[in-house]
């Protein structure tokens, strides 16, 4: 079927749209909705979509203004009120789950550059899902929330430190000179976006704000065009993107730009999302299947009880920790955006990809279920732990 490409997005956002009402209806993060949605229209089901490079632009603006968001509400001063314990949560679940996740990836017969991004990808959590989870639930104001959130917040600086990294160790092919020259200019670029953030956008502030219309715009030119610059230096666009957001957290306005872009990011998002699913290879699904199902069960099992282990050691109650290790039975979207990473600069096959996605699938539709009744679930296993 061959459609020009105004029909091909109506239809796919019509799609999106009836698949995101079932998903609503079920109490499932809309995240599986948009996956399922690219999984119908992709080219190895529907065939709806061809237009394949109109997604992909919409993929980068939707992974660009997200981190952007997350810069425009960085506040490193969370993760000091949340103490030890999310510190702890994150070194265990991150280094304790992606060395044991890489081994887990070796025995499925994964190479180890595979298996090494497989590993540390599944050991990340979505904080996005969990905070939405637990404002549907109401427990915002619980000590576990609280840890939790902590720790997802570290997770989430890990992964961002990947997505920088990896592009320029991968681009300059071990020579340590190009490495320190990439830092170098990243790190002048970095010093010239804060001080030009800090000595002329605060005077040009008030100046801004006389228009609602005039601080988006400029807020959307200020995010791409230093997200381009990062992305010409050698750093990833995405770490460019939070760079962007970082500079402009401390403007007074700050959170009310951060509002107003929050429906244009879930719209781009939405396309990162129904991408991957595009790129779901149903036609292999048979040799994806075991190993996407091996690796579930581990995200859903060896996170909560690595939390689990965590928690009580450092003294906290049975129910505190175990509800604390609800939280982690899922994958992040970092982790999808980290092998995708991998699959554009040819480290990683496609079909793992696909893999992850189908594991992200699986893990965040049975966790909403773990978070919203982690009560009654305690109620029943307390006497085991």
């Amino acid at each position: 079927m061959n459609l020009g490409p105004f029909t091909e997005i109506g239809v796919l956002i019509g799609i999106a749209a009836l698949v995101s009402l079932v998903m609503r209806f079920l109490r499932q993060p809309l995240i599986v909705g948009h996956i399922i949605t690219g999984i119908l229209v992709g080219r190895y089901a529907m065939g709806v979509f061809q237009n394949v490079h109109t997604l992909e632009l919409f993929s980068h603006l939707g992974i660009a203004f997200l981190l952007f968001s997350v810069g425009l509400n960085l506040n490193p001063r969370m993760l000091k009120e949340y103490g030890m314990a999310s510190i702890m949560n994150t070194f265990g679940q991150v280094v304790l789950t992606g060395g044991t996740g890489v081994g887990v990836c070796m025995l499925l017969g994964y190479g180890w550059v595979t298996a090494l991004y497989v590993g540390i990808a599944i050991s990340f959590s979505s904080t996005v899902i969990v905070l939405k989870l637990l404002t549907d639930k109401g427990d915002l104001d619980k000590l576990y929330v609280k840890i939790s959130i902590g720790s997802l917040l570290l997770q989430d600086l890990i992964a961002i430190i990947l997505l920088f990294a990896i592009p320029i160790i991968s681009g300059s092919s071990g020579q340590g000179a190009t490495i320190f020259l990439t830092l170098g200019l990243g790190l002048a670029a970095g010093v010239g976006v804060f001080a030009f953030a800090h000595y002329v956008l605060r005077y040009l502030h008030p100046y801004l704000t006389r228009s609602q219309e005039l601080l988006f715009l400029f807020a959307n030119a200020w995010a791409i065009l230093i997200a381009i610059l990062f992305q010409n230096i050698g750093f990833s666009l995405e770490g460019g993107a939070l760079i962007a957001g970082i500079a402009l957290s401390t403007l007074p306005s700050s959170h009310e730009i951060s509002a107003r872009l929050n429906p244009l990011r879930d719209f781009f998002i939405v396309s990162f999302f129904i991408l991957l699913g595009t790129r779901l290879v149903v036609s292999d699904f048979g040799g994806i299947l075991i190993p996407a199902i091996i690796l579930s069960l581990f995200v859903l099992i060896i996170n909560p009880l690595i939390q689990l282990i965590v928690m009580g050691a450092l003294g906290y109650r049975k129910k505190t920790s175990f509800q604390t290790g609800m939280m982690a039975a899922q994958i992040s979207e970092f982790s999808l955006i980290l092998i995708g990473v991998g699959v554009s600069l040819n480290q990683v096959a496609p079909s793992v990809l696909s893999t992850v996605t189908l594991v992200g699938i699986i893990t965040i539709f049975i966790s909403t279920y773990l978070i919203y009744y982690s009560d009654k679930l305690y109620r029943h296993v307390s006497p085991y732990l």
